[in-house]
């Protein structure tokens, strides 16, 4: 599926996501996307998800298709044109839904309440609970927008979803490519996908060394609570995909030009490579000064042949892990449109420009 959405991004001649968000199986292809793409995604968010799917969830799965299956109007999956396999999709629906719930909720929910009478029925086709009454409703309602092999291949490719099966020793080493920041984010009462899961996530991310940040809902929905608890999801999310840093936005090919060298270089590197401003770094890559696309007419017109005349020595610089607003305003405070990107040896590792930060503002 991921890969299917990669072609189509390919078409729009989409080059780079600036976050890839998903809840539950969504969840699973925010993994993939990191590891199947890594240099295509900055911000990653997978939610009450898995990198594999546990025994207990293709049990849940495998109850739910063969509900499907059994249904005489499933036909082996030939129905078109024919009556839909309404009551196997129906009862799929309903045992999965069951899962999306907790205990807890159910109890808030419904209790032991029943639905429009005052004693119960005593017989296997009325509906005397709230719960009964609710699933069924679920089940019917699901059987109008969706189409029953369809249920079957998502579960199905779901079963099959393991980061770890390609040759991969661990998660952490499945997860060792990955380039995007990610937000991992567990339900407290999810038991679908329980928090322990999104722990072995975040945990194998930070093994790796990437910057990674887990979150635990406290909710009692159980697993549909990533869709319900919109306070919580959308502070949290808002707060991760705001804390952008420098290293997000960085040009990571930076052109340079040797210390010593003449304007007339300088010029025709600018040219060439079309850019404005050219980091002036030391034999040892250290940044040594900076030189602009003013610099150079402003020497043409002073008759200046050394690049060590009207290059600034005194750089504003950012860091890798700055957040973007600091750039934003060392930029602004000092007039200037970009700022080269130094590593802790004071070498040249990126350029964030005025350009770059402003085409961030506009995604956000």
């Amino acid at each position: 599926m991921v890969d299917v959405q990669k072609r189509l991004l390919d078409f729009l001649e989409v080059p780079k996501l600036f976050a890839v968000i998903g809840g539950s199986f969504g969840g699973m292809q925010v993994l993939q996307w990191c590891v199947s793409y890594p240099d295509m995604v900055r911000l990653a968010v997978p939610i009450a998800t898995s990198a594999y799917s546990s025994p207990q969830q293709i049990a849940f799965n495998e109850v739910a298709r063969r509900a499907i299956t059994s249904d005489p109007d499933w036909n082996g999956g030939n129905y078109c044109g024919l009556a839909q396999p309404a009551r196997g999709l129906s009862l799929a629906r309903m045992i999965g839904h069951i899962t999306y719930l907790s205990d807890e909720s159910m109890h808030q929910k419904f209790g032991r309440r029943l639905q429009n009478k005052s004693d119960y029925g005593f017989d296997f086709t009325s509906l005397d609970f709230q719960v009964e009454s609710y699933l069924s409703y679920h089940g019917e309602a699901f059987v109008r927008r969706f189409d029953a092999n369809s249920y079957l291949y998502i579960t199905k490719a779901i079963d099959y979803f393991d980061l770890t099966k390609k040759g991969a020793q661990s998660l952490a080493e499945a997860l060792k490519d990955v380039s995007a920041k990610f937000l991992v984010i567990s339900i407290s009462s999810d038991w679908l996908y329980p928090p322990y899961q999104c722990r072995e996530i975040a945990e194998a991310l930070s093994a790796n060394e990437i910057d990674v940040r887990h979150c635990e809902v406290r909710s009692n929905y159980g697993h549909d609570a990533f869709l319900l608890e919109s306070g919580q999801m959308n502070y949290t999310i808002q707060n991760f995909l705001s804390r952008t840093s420098v290293g997000d936005v960085m040009i990571k090919d930076v052109v340079t030009i040797k210390l010593g060298s003449s304007v007339e270089e300088a010029a025709g590197i600018m040219m060439t490579e079309g850019i404005t401003h050219l980091p002036v770094v030391a034999e040892d890559g250290q940044l040594s000064g900076i030189v602009t696309a003013w610099d150079v007419s402003k020497a043409v017109a002073l008759k200046y042949t050394d690049l060590d005349e009207i290059m600034t020595r005194k750089v504003v610089t950012a860091e890798v892990g700055d957040p973007i607003e600091r750039a934003a305003k060392r930029m602004n405070e000092n007039n200037i449109s970009a700022l080269p990107v130094i590593d802790g040896n004071q070498k040249v590792i990126g350029m964030v420009t005025s350009d770059g930060v402003s085409r961030l503002v506009s995604v956000c």
